[in-house]
């Protein structure tokens, strides 16, 4: 009898193939640490943040260039070529459908404009347009993710969906306005005016949004918002109920 079997593990059993899974998930979770930071990271801070063996996250590296996933820099590791190439491609209905409308609001009120959708418990930045002016810069760029119940957008989509026992009272003032507005909640300085996106009654998966400095938002900007957030539910409506198929949206 094999030493496999006297164990009680098979060939390409489980327990064979556990090192494999282990290398998978630690390569992963490498690739997300490396595209959340907003600045390139050494090996030693990798090391330290994945708390692996230099030798270990040295070798997860190189394996993650060789597929053009990360690249090495002087100042560090950080996203490469094939990794934003793939992130282009992250729910590309929904990107079809909003990238035109968000330029077009960020022309029409002369501010820098984004959608966000949700992820879990998560707001993440799919499309950002941004407008030189000195009433808005850029600090939402795609991929950029925060807690849902921080910010106008996870406001905003939560605030279309039914209520909470323990809703933030900014929430339920959403809900009766149909669009939210925060400030210095995500990035400190800034305000957000955001409107839902909804695929069906009570189903938020996007929000539609403006960014502002010192300006409070007037009825000029709230009403573009809320038309954008309205063209570009009813355009996913349609996609949705002719065959498109979005993953965690229904």
């Amino acid at each position: 009898m094999s030493e496999a079997r006297a164990s009680g593990s098979e060939p390409g059993g489980p327990e064979a193939s556990k090192p494999s899974v282990q290398t998978l998930d630690r390569g992963l979770r490498l690739l997300e640490l490396i595209a959340l930071s907003h600045v390139p990271l050494s090996l030693a801070e990798l090391s330290q943040q994945m708390r692996l063996h230099r030798s270990i996250v040295y070798r997860l590296l190189r394996t993650l260039q060789d597929h053009r996933l990360i690249a090495h820099t002087p100042q560090g590791y950080m996203l490469g070529t094939r990794a934003q190439s793939l992130g282009r491609r992250t729910l590309p209905v929904l990107q079809r459908i909003a990238k035109p409308e968000i330029a077009k609001l960020a022309a029409r009120v002369g501010l820098t404009a984004f959608f966000v959708v949700r992820d879990g418990e998560e707001a993440v930045t799919l499309v950002s347009v941004e407008v030189e002016s000195s009433r808005s810069r850029t600090v939402y760029t795609p991929g950029d993710r925060h807690p849902l119940t921080l910010g106008s957008p996870g406001i905003a989509m939560l605030a279309a969906e039914p209520q909470r026992d323990d809703e933030r009272p900014e929430i339920t003032l959403a809900r009766a306005a149909g669009y939210a507005t925060t400030r210095s909640e995500v990035v400190p300085g800034l305000a957000t005016l955001s409107a839902p996106v909804v695929s069906a009654p009570g189903n938020a998966v996007a929000a539609v949004s403006i960014v502002f400095t010192v300006e409070r938002p007037g009825p000029a900007e709230i009403e573009a918002v809320l038309d954008t957030a309205r063209v570009i539910t009813g355009r996913l409506r349609t996609a949705l109920s002719t065959g498109a198929v979005l993953p965690g949206i229904g």
